[in-house]
């Protein structure tokens, strides 16, 4: 079994989804590898011979090595404008190094002027014409010898994010081209979602033998033919981990301790539409497997991947009578509750290695949180707010904007709310709300393709309070990002990495 993870998504730790596969498989003895093609893909052009067209790619060029290198220093973040100047430079290079002007890639996203990610038919195209893809040559040089010297009939592609898709369909079709009687099983968060349309028909079927929705764990030990106990859990494993190609100042290990959300009511939630199920994993094994995991690699910080880590792991790790021993610094998402109030408490979790809290926020009118069924507490989320910053707890605090539920006297009212609180919110991300494309909610609006193609997952929709896309927009540039107290928070924000690399600041 081979295990490929494509390019292109931020590249500054490894992937927790195939490092699960991999210890299934090693739990089993079945022989396997696994590549991390993004940080290998990604590397591969930045460091190629590249022909410098301008001032810019001359100087990139010249700190080319030092640039990379510096990313994974700490000191680097004390400084935002060199940090921002080093992270230009290489995603100039990434560019410098690309053949064709049809292409726009940055260190956290794929662009394709000829081809859509969201139409079955362009990414069988890029399947087809896979060698006018942009790591066709990282292809040729890096994985034909793995695959030629592996005896594995069986090889995995791990899909995501929708700035893989074209990439992994090219990689798909070159295995496809190029090695006889190979059997190609795609899975991923992207593939769950395709599967979980209502309205979706298999338009892959003579590329991708099998696609997998959900945990695919099981699907992997099958396609190997080993039967397992489908209730069985495993542990992740990073022994295929080049640990310091990453552009982080220490090891960043991604873990995902449930799947699903144990909220799940929030109107317009993907995870609602897809109906996926919350599955968490006990708190005990949960302790246990990071202690291994630590014990084995030693990294610097935990990722928790989780749509939002419950609060019964949190008070497990914040109750942890060894936390002021605690090896490793951590971060992830978390629900907005009344629990996090509590002074002490927060203490407790910073001494557990909490470094920063991803809250989703959203609004700042009570009105719009109770209709879309947030389940926070403006008054509840004031005292989160002062009491992380008091505790030493970073907060990267995510707003929507543009909801069904939201007007411009809504918005005002956000705005209102985040300058009386911008003392106490370290990182904002501002967004501007997508109907997905499924959910149950949406029936009840009028609607029209966001993106044409048969795999769009979201739905453009006629504002029921005429607050429309091109209303907010110019709200969020005219009053929000050139407020004095929030543009300073806005402009924080690190580019391609946003809240990967916020936590180093």
């Amino acid at each position: 079994m081979i295990l490929f993870f494509p390019p292109l998504v931020k590249p500054c730790e490894p992937p927790g989804g195939v490092a699960l596969l991999s210890g299934a498989l090693k739990s089993h003895n079945v022989e396997h590898k696994v590549y991390d093609a993004n940080i290998e893909g990604l590397l591969f052009l930045i460091n190629s011979d590249i022909k410098p067209e301008s001032s810019w790619t001359r100087r990139a060029l010249s700190h080319r090595e030092e640039n990379l290198e510096s990313l994974k220093r700490q000191t680097l973040y004390q400084n935002a404008d060199r940090y921002k100047q080093k992270l230009f430079d290489i995603n100039k290079l990434l560019n410098s190094a690309l053949f064709s002007q049809r292409f726009k890639l940055t260190l956290a996203d794929y662009k394709d002027n000829e081809l859509s990610p969201v139409k079955s038919h362009d990414l069988l195209k890029a399947a087809e014409a896979y060698k006018a893809n942009p790591f066709y040559n990282y292809f040729e040089a890096c994985l034909r010898h793995r695959i030629l010297n592996s005896n594995s009939d069986v090889i995995g592609i791990s899909l995501c994010y929708l700035s893989q898709a074209l990439t992994a369909f090219a990689l798909a079709g070159w295995i496809k081209e190029n090695f006889n009687n190979k059997r190609l099983i795609f899975g991923g968060g992207l593939v769950s979602t395709w599967l979980s349309m209502p309205d979706f028909k298999n338009p892959f079927a003579g590329l991708v033998d099998v696609l997998v929705r959900g945990e695919g764990e099981h699907a992997i030990l099958s396609a190997c033919d080993v039967k397992d106990d489908y209730q069985a859990r495993y542990s992740p494993d990073f022994d295929f981990v080049k640990w310091d190609s990453y552009m982080a100042p220490g090891k960043i290990l991604s873990f995902s301790s449930s799947r699903g959300c144990y909220w799940r009511r929030c109107e317009f939630c993907p995870e609602k539409a897809e109906k996926t199920k919350y599955k968490p994993v006990r708190n005990s094994e949960v302790i246990k497997d990071l202690g291994n995991l630590y014990e084995k690699y030693e990294m610097d910080y935990v990722h928790f991947i989780d749509n939002a880590i419950s609060p019964s792991l949190m008070r497990t790790l914040a109750n942890n009578p060894n936390s002021h021993k605690v090896p490793f610094l951590w971060y992830g998402f978390a629900r907005i509750r009344k629990e996090l109030q509590d002074f002490d408490y927060l203490v407790q979790l910073k001494k557990s290695g909490c470094v920063m809290l991803n809250l989703g926020l959203e609004s700042g009118d009570q009105s719009v949180l109770d209709n879309m069924e947030k389940g926070v507490n403006l008054d509840v989320a004031s005292n989160v707010l002062e009491n992380c910053k008091k505790a030493g707890i970073k907060t990267y605090v995510y707003l929507l904007f543009g909801t069904p539920q939201e007007n411009e006297e809504s918005a005002e009212k956000t705005l209102a709310y985040v300058i009386k609180h911008a003392p106490f919110i370290d990182f904002m991300n501002l967004a501007i709300f997508n109907l997905p494309k499924f959910s149950a909610e949406g029936e009840n609006l009028s609607v029209s393709q966001f993106y044409e193609g048969d795999l769009s997952l979201y739905n453009n929709f006629e504002h029921p309070l005429g607050w429309n896309r091109k209303n907010v927009r110019e709200f969020l540039s005219r009053k929000v990002k050139k407020n004095p107290l929030l543009s300073p928070i806005v402009l924080k924000n690190p580019p391609f990495f946003t809240s990967n690399h916020a936590m180093f600041f």
